[in-house]
């Protein structure tokens, strides 16, 4: 199960959040069992069930009233559906149906759009950090020893080996301690690193992995 990036909400919504839901493509059938299993806590008046691969297995339960949503959350948390236990919590933020029914729902496109602009300003902000980082590491200047990023999980010290060895003047590869991601390679002079750092920034160890992150190693 995915941890959450924030502590769930206490405040009690009409809205339930449901996580670890079973990753299957068909919604219809999502849809019908979560209905069958929360009816008879109350009025439901929405269900929606992510579809976008980011998303999947989870959803969000809309109750006409807060009391039909707190006694489903009690009584259903943790209950199987297609075999995985349903982690239920109060949504974040009030569905587009609940705001249509008490007359907020302006208010709730406004917030909606806040928060659209939020995020956006967020990765952008991120996307500069990590574009100035990487413009600080690409001019470091030349080192015997590179640093190596965005290897794959299960990288092994014999992979690495294996990919830098054949260049002329390899030494060793050092792995760090509890970090799979993540390793240095030594060669015999800053040429020879040269020539390795070259030729594989941006390698990819395997059809489905990320590129591989090659620089020089700050001295």
């Amino acid at each position: 199960m995915r941890v959450p990036r924030a502590p769930p909400p206490t405040e009690p919504k009409p809205t339930l959040y449901i996580r670890n839901l079973r990753e299957i493509r068909n919604i219809k059938a999502v849809k019908t069992a979560l209905t069958a299993i929360f009816s008879k806590y109350g009025e439901i008046l929405d269900i929606k069930v992510k579809r976008n691969v980011k998303h999947r297995g989870q959803a969000f339960v809309a109750f006409a009233d807060v009391d039909s949503a707190t006694r489903a959350k009690a009584e259903v948390h943790g209950f199987p559906l297609f075999s995985m236990p349903m982690d239920i919590q109060y949504a974040r933020e009030q569905s587009f149906a609940n705001s249509e029914v008490d007359g907020t729902i302006e208010e709730h496109k406004q917030r909606r759009e806040e928060l659209k602009a939020q995020r956006m300003a967020s990765k952008a902000e991120d996307s500069g950090r990590k574009k100035r980082k990487v413009a600080v590491e690409e001019a470091l200047p030349p080192n015997n020893i590179l640093f190596v990023q965005s290897l794959p999980e299960d990288v092994t010290e014999e992979a690495i080996t294996a990919l830098f060895r054949p260049f002329m003047g390899f030494k060793e590869v050092r792995l760090v301690p509890n970090r799979s991601d993540i390793a240095f390679v030594e060669y015999e002079n800053e040429i020879a690193a040269s020539i390795a750092k070259q030729a594989l920034h941006c390698f990819r160890m395997g059809q489905d992995k990320d590129e591989i992150r090659v620089t020089f190693a700050k001295k």
